[in-house]
């Protein structure tokens, strides 16, 4: 992905904060049999404990962490995966955009741009298709999106919750590495910063707003 130095957001944090809210990722992968296919899927992120990974080092560098999802058994991703012959998978998660006017600019002589925050990850993929393995994976699903719900599927029939877990195939995608780029108008003076930001916070539509509270974020304090 093309990120010039001014847009590239290298804090892990906030690429964590991406993931969280905004789950629903575009899975991409090169098929052994459909070529380059992508799929959406919503997915999690987890890391090491603390005990573990102060032991390794992991925690302050920010590397050991995942993602985490599952597909339906019947989509054609499935087989991919499980033939271990698709090597390194990118992962997309798109953050809220918006159109810029250049009504806010200085000067006339300017064109209209398009704001937006994307996170790209990339890795290998581990498959988790063992039962207490899927079960395992749901449950940590249920309590990032409606931990209420974990006691509903807690009491679901052993024999219905063992047929829904057979129609799934849970994955895990150690991070290799990952970018998170913001173009949040970085490149504009500070005045037409403040008339974007303006425009957002008191008229922008909700992804305009979504897309404001993100420069509120990332302004230094």
């Amino acid at each position: 992905m093309y990120t010039p130095k001014h847009f590239d957001l290298p804090d892990l944090s906030h690429a964590r904060l991406m993931i969280q809210e905004h789950p629903l990722a575009t899975l991409m992968l090169i098929d052994p049999r459909h070529g380059l296919s992508a799929t959406p899927v919503p997915m999690i992120w987890g890391a090491p404990s603390e005990a573990s990974s102060s032991a390794t080092g992991q925690a302050s560098t920010g590397e050991g962490w995942w993602l985490e999802g599952h597909l339906a058994r019947a989509n054609p991703h499935v087989a991919a995966l499980m033939s271990g012959e698709i090597g390194e998978v990118l992962v997309q998660f798109n953050g809220p955009g918006a159109y810029i006017s250049p009504s806010y600019y200085d000067t006339p002589l300017s064109v209209p741009t398009w704001n937006y925050l994307t996170l790209q990850v990339h890795g290998g993929v581990q498959v988790i298709d063992d039962e207490a393995g899927k079960d395992a994976l749901l449950k940590r699903l249920i309590a990032t999106q409606e931990p209420d719900y974990a006691a509903q599927w807690r009491g679901l029939p052993a024999d219905f919750q063992r047929k829904l877990l057979g129609a799934i195939v849970g994955f895990r995608i150690p991070v290799e590495r990952w970018t998170m780029k913001a173009k949040l108008s970085q490149n504009r003076t500070a005045d037409e910063r403040a008339r974007i930001l303006a425009h957002q916070e008191h008229h922008g539509s909700l992804e305009e707003q979504m897309l404001a509270r993100w420069v509120r974020e990332l302004t230094p304090r």
